[in-house]
């Protein structure tokens, strides 16, 4: 099993001021590769505590982020130098091509940029096709080093690019890997009760998180040596277990048979809009047909939640489909909240999903 550990570097994270998703994002494309993720770090923009957070982290791989540009703050190049025991090098290569395309883009290459191009000796560089901070890579006795800068776009790019061709090299075929369920309207608890029994003895490694209106479940299991207990887990909760491509109003969108969607909502209070918009918007990126989406205030409507009373109706009729179902929320949720709300859009979309699917 490969071990990692993702190391985020950045005042500005530790303050609290920028969000760390960038180790939310690698940690789940390690995660599809097989790779256990130990820790997400995160560390100020000082020498000390950077040095000392690397000599902690022992792993197969070790994920260094930010800290790569050219401003005083950016230390990373000399910290990474200094653990690796390499000096840095001017990479006159890097300067010249920095100089071609700011060139190219009318812009004033300043002194500073030069911070740019310093290198620990040894270490391989990794091309940023979508910037101009180029990261790099190292192995250290058995660990491998990856560092890649901050801005996620550029992060994103170079891992798919640079970062994921060399891994596929490092990491070896896993044995176990996570297997995912996600279940709707059932409490957490009644859940984890029958997934105990399905996976009692085995020694699995089971992952709950209760997302509101779903209970969301990973066992860390082998496809062929553990079969059996993943066909009784595609079978729990048969009905309550969501199966979807990536989002129900994307599956909502596939399915329609028409080319308008007609929706009237006097319950979401605008959350089930661009829900529906961004949607449309993904499948259209991906050269997918997806029907047009126009709003009224019922009447015709094909698609409809309507209040009613203590509760809300979800009506469908489109083709031959008649669908109308009414639903309450439970735990005394409020449906004017927007806790209510979001269950409310989500029940929704999941019984148009299921009405719809043939």
């Amino acid at each position: 099993m490969t071990k990692a550990h993702l190391l985020t570097i950045g005042t500005e994270i530790t303050a609290g001021e920028v969000v760390n998703t960038n180790a939310a994002w690698i940690g789940t494309q390690l995660e599809k590769m097989g790779v256990r993720v130990y820790s997400h770090l995160s560390v100020r923009d000082q020498r000390e505590e950077l040095i000392k957070t690397l000599r902690w982290a022992e792993g197969d791989l070790i994920i260094v982020t930010g800290g790569l540009g050219p401003t005083t703050d950016d230390i990373t190049r000399e910290c990474m130098a200094e653990f690796f025991a390499q000096p840095l090098e001017f990479d006159e290569t890097v300067w010249k091509d920095l100089e071609v395309l700011y060139q190219k883009r009318q812009l004033p290459l300043r002194e500073a940029h030069k911070h740019q191009c310093f290198f620990p000796k040894n270490c391989e560089r990794l091309l940023n096709s979508s910037g101009t901070a180029l990261g790099f890579c190292y192995k250290l006795k058995d660990s491998h080093y990856f560092v890649l800068p901050g801005p996620p776009r550029e992060l994103e790019a170079m891992w798919k690019g640079e970062v994921v061709p060399r891994l596929k090299k490092i990491v070896p075929a896993a044995e176990l890997n996570w297997h995912h369920w996600t279940f709707f309207a059932v409490p957490e608890s009644e859940v984890a009760e029958l997934v105990e029994k399905v996976i009692a003895g085995s020694g699995l490694e089971v992952g709950y998180r209760a997302q509101v209106p779903y209970v969301k479940v990973k066992l860390y299991a082998n496809a062929k040596t553990h079969l059996g207990i993943l066909r009784e887990m595609d079978l729990l909760l048969g009905p309550s277990q969501i199966k979807s491509s990536k989002d129900l109003t994307e599956d909502l969108l596939r399915l329609w048979p028409d080319k308008t969607v007609n929706v009237s909502d006097d319950v979401s209070e605008g959350v089930l809009a661009p829900r529906l918009f961004l949607a449309r918007h993904h499948l259209l990126q991906s050269n997918l047909p997806a029907p047009k989406i126009k709003y009224s205030t019922g009447g015709d409507a094909e698609f409809k939640l309507a209040m009613d009373g203590d509760g809300f109706t979800v009506a469908l009729k489109i083709g031959k489909v008649d669908f109308h179902e009414r639903r309450t929320l439970p735990y005394k949720i409020p449906l004017d909240s927007e806790r209510g709300r979001r269950y409310a859009t989500e029940t929704g979309l999941w019984l148009a999903v299921k009405a719809l699917k043939p």
